[in-house]
């Protein structure tokens, strides 16, 4: 019985990430059609396209220190 293990996630995105750079295997080359499409699937998987994209700018966090201010104010 041969047993196949299956890719995981870093696999499959240096795999994508090898396709659209056109590294090819074993001499192959790849063509511009395959690498544009590598490139579209890791967009998708980065959530890059339409209104869901934000860029990295992290969160954003508010600080209150309003009361704080007061007590320092009143002192």
């Amino acid at each position: 019985m041969m047993v196949i293990a299956v890719a995981d996630e870093k696999e499959i995105l240096e795999f994508f990430t090898d396709v659209m750079r056109r590294n090819g295997y074993d001499g192959e080359s790849i063509k511009f059609s395959d690498s544009f499409k590598a490139a579209e699937l890791l967009g998708k998987y980065y959530g890059m396209f339409g209104d869901k994209h934000h860029d990295n700018i992290g969160d954003v966090i508010i600080v209150d220190n309003i009361a704080e201010k007061i007590r320092n104010m009143q002192s």
